[in-house]
């Protein structure tokens, strides 16, 4: 069953907090009814006929932990008479001594893969909002209405942007120049609706949207568009591309299909949220056994067993986390090969009709195969990357085979292929840099090389190439002299030098994550690029791999 929606938030507690406790419950309770509650609360299954045909299954569970925090749970499951579709909806409250804690999650059985679904909260994520009186989720406020920002108030938002502590993503929503000057405010009214809970919705007029461009550049939002803003710090010079853009044309044209998409992206980034480890009481071992006999032989067996079973939660959330990392990470790589895809093709496109223009169209085709006598458009795994650029790059790039770091690693698993051809763009684009450098070309250095839009360079963002290290990794004698590797006597007397630029051949993969690491030397001596490291990233630690 597929999770859509999940909001979670806190309250603090104070005098009144049993009462909103209770009125809680009976919210739940009362939207569990459709509205139409006939019988008190009350614990146990019961069902509800739903008018729009079908049956809710409904059952509640309410206990105190032996920690004293009153726990809540209701569940429903809504069986259609006209499809095999089930959504169920389950809310969770604990009222402790500090806080109210507040859980809502949404979920989605189908036989059918290809469902259209329309996602956003369920109604009574507003009606216990309404019951919070400051509700937070991590460091992020938690809110259901518009906030607007005028101009003088964009510092304000731009800090929160900044924030490391946001956890809740942000939707700004910004007035148009001309048409549509009408309806963006009920767009983003629209958006807060089904977003609330699990997303923040800012809207800036005219004057706010230009404060907002003078301080993000191009990580701000241009006039009439909306744009999500991720859970990551957002500053003028941090990475843009995650924050997905919706332009005022593709709003005006589409209009009910980029609130989807908006909804969608927050709605499907909430599911990903860690459940609090306060939430576990409901599926705790202890509080779900039969009551057994008083006597310290059951209180012990009782202690073991709720103690494994925390450390085995404990464990597979730590794996579970892992995994979606990883998977966050290669479904980004995904995206960006996707887009330089579609670029190169059009790249293609525009080469193909000047060739046809000019009569040599036949060039583009009889060049489009490996003649087996050129470099090799592709390598088997990273190792061979290394060789056939010590074979065919050497005139503008020097890999000393002490450059092969734990490749075994590497070669056998199931990226190895990806990761070898990545692996051999990355050293072609640093030769084919180190070429042009000796052709002649002063634009700069490897990074501003690769913004230039030369053929054969490499991405030139901080997801995909690194030209230093942080603060913390060169003032740590242990992790700065793992970055020591082996050189040729002429930059060296020892032959080693430290190097901190790097390619970051994959963002998946954990530990094992490859990194090729160089030095540029095309000003000096030898006029090429030094290879003094390819291997795991494991090999070149830093504070947060630690």
């Amino acid at each position: 069953m597929a999770i859509l929606y999940r909001a979670i938030w806190s309250d603090p507690a104070s005098e009144d907090s049993a009462e909103r406790f209770t009125r809680m419950k009976d919210h739940a309770w009362s939207w569990a009814h459709e509205g139409e509650v006939a019988q008190p609360l009350q614990d146990g299954p019961t069902s509800h006929p739903l008018r729009q045909g079908g049956t809710r299954a409904i059952a509640v569970r309410a206990f105190t932990t032996p920690e004293g925090v009153d726990a809540f749970e209701l569940a429903t499951e809504d069986a259609s008479t006209t499809t095999t579709t089930i959504w169920s909806t389950t809310v969770r409250l604990l009222h402790g001594t500090d806080e109210l804690t507040v859980l809502v999650e949404n979920r989605m059985d189908s036989d059918i893969p290809t469902e259209e679904i329309s996602r956003g909260r369920p109604r009574v994520v507003h009606h216990l909002l309404q019951e919070s009186t400051a509700p937070t989720f991590g460091g992020s406020r938690v809110a259901g209405e518009v906030m607007p920002f005028p101009a003088a108030g964009v510092g304000v938002l731009t800090e929160v942007l900044a924030s490391d502590d946001r956890e809740m993503p942000v939707i700004v929503c910004t007035e148009p120049d001309g048409q549509d000057a009408d309806t963006w405010g009920k767009t983003a009214e629209v958006i807060a609706k089904r977003s609330e809970g699990v997303a923040l919705v800012v809207t800036l007029d005219r004057a706010a949207t230009a404060t907002l461009a003078e301080a993000l550049g191009t990580n701000a939002v241009h006039s009439g568009g909306i744009r999500v803003y991720l859970p990551t710090p957002v500053t003028r010079w941090s990475e843009g591309r995650q924050h997905r853009f919706y332009s005022a044309r593709r709003l005006h044209e589409r209009r009910e299909i980029v609130i989807d998409r908006v909804v969608d992206t927050v709605a499907e980034l909430s599911t990903r949220r860690r459940m609090p480890r306060a939430f576990r009481v409901f599926s705790d071992p202890v509080l779900a056994a039969p009551v057994l006999e008083d006597g310290a032989a059951s209180a012990d067996v009782l202690a073991a067993l709720r103690e494994e079973w925390s450390e085995l939660v404990d464990q597979a959330e730590s794996d579970l986390q892992g995994l979606e990392t990883e998977r966050d990470a290669l479904r980004s790589e995904r995206d960006d090969a996707q887009e330089e895809l579609a670029s190169s093709i059009a790249h293609l496109n525009r080469l193909r009709e000047v060739l046809r223009e000019d009569g040599k169209e036949h060039l583009l085709f009889a060049t489009e195969h490996d003649t087996g006598d050129t470099i090799p458009d592709t390598v088997e795994d990273i190792d061979e990357a290394i060789t056939a650029a010590q074979g065919y790059l050497q005139e503008w790039l020097a890999v000393p085979d002490g450059a092969r770091r734990d490749l075994a690693k590497l070669t056998t698993t199931s990226n190895a292929s990806a990761w070898g051809n990545t692996t051999w763009r990355g050293l072609r684009a640093l030769a084919g840099y180190a070429r042009d450098r000796r052709e002649g070309w002063e634009g700069g250095g490897f990074w501003q090389w690769c913004e230039s839009g030369r053929p054969g360079t490499w991405p030139a963002t901080v997801k995909k190439l690194s030209m230093t290290e942080s603060d913390s990794v060169v003032h740590s004698s242990r992790h700065y002299d793992a970055r020591l590797f082996p050189v040729e006597e002429t930059l060296s007397s020892d032959g080693r030098i430290h190097m901190v630029a790097h390619l970051k051949i994959a963002e998946g993969g954990g530990n094992l994550a490859p990194r090729v690491y160089f030095l540029d030397d095309t000003g000096g001596a030898t006029g090429k690029i030094h290879v003094g490291f390819v291997g795991p990233h494991y090999l070149v630690p830093n504070k947060s791999t630690n």
